[in-house]
């Protein structure tokens, strides 16, 4: 069975991208055919795999001009449909469009027996790309960074899938939650891992991403953390994270 996993947190900067590209990445190096969706305007996974330049995009596809293609990446069974500045526009392009919640579930229904992994993208929002990965997906994971006020992202994110398994999409399951750029150090972090552990005890996973300058410096190569630095703390990291996901 497909499993597609929706990689989300209304707020930015907490690594999601990275997270996003390494749990594809994860998933594919251990022989996972795995196809990553960049519903992100900012485009950075799409970039963070060295795809760039291309004409056939996730907005076009969305719209209907042309099906949805993937690209290659470097990672044996990873490929990216890549997205575009553009889908910042979707919102009112698609006024008007019936049931233009399940426009991605649509497209996505024929790559069934192609891939056994879709990991998304999604944008650090709760607009209508959100929703059209909420509506498609089977799993969500909400990577955290341990800072104040990171238990309100996630309250807003739980409202909306409360909201969405309602109207859209009953199978959709908030299977964790991750720290990213953890160090064990810093006393707020710590704290901030704690508390929301306390306060999620089924959904904290046990693994979390530690702090690495090679994480941030891997995507302007176009590569991944495993084929950047396979024996880096990232990559390592990553793999048990991409583990725990896998028996989830």
């Amino acid at each position: 069975m497909q499993r597609v996993l929706a990689i989300s947190n209304r707020k930015g900067g907490v690594g999601k991208t990275t997270s996003a590209i390494n749990i594809a990445a994860g998933l594919a190096r251990l022989g996972h055919r795995v196809v990553l969706i960049d519903l992100d305007p900012q485009v950075n996974a799409s970039r963070g795999l060295g795809v760039t330049g291309v004409d056939v995009t996730l907005h076009g596809a969305l719209l209907g001009e042309h099906p949805l293609k993937a690209h290659a990446t470097q990672m044996p069974n990873l490929v990216v449909v890549a997205g575009s500045e553009a889908l910042s526009g979707l919102e009112q392009l698609t006024s008007g469009v019936p049931n233009r919640e399940y426009l991605l579930r649509t497209l996505l229904t024929p790559w069934r027996e192609r891939c056994a992994f879709v990991v998304l993208d999604c944008p650090p929002s709760l607009d209508l790309l959100t929703v059209n990965a909420y509506a498609c997906a089977t799993e969500l994971y909400i990577p955290l960074e341990g800072q104040l006020y990171a238990a309100d992202g996630v309250s807003k994110v739980l409202d909306l899938v409360a909201r969405i398994r309602q109207r859209l999409n009953p199978q959709l399951q908030v299977k964790g939650m991750f720290f990213t750029r953890f160090d064990k150090r810093k006393i707020l972090r710590r704290e901030t891992a704690e508390e929301l552990r306390s306060q999620y005890p089924d959904l904290v996973l046990t693994t979390v991403i530690r702090e690495s300058i090679l994480l941030g410096e891997a995507p302007h190569l176009g590569q991944d953390i495993f084929s950047y630095a396979p024996e880096s703390a990232g990559a390592v990291d990553y793999a048990a994270l991409v583990q725990e996901i896998l028996v989830r």
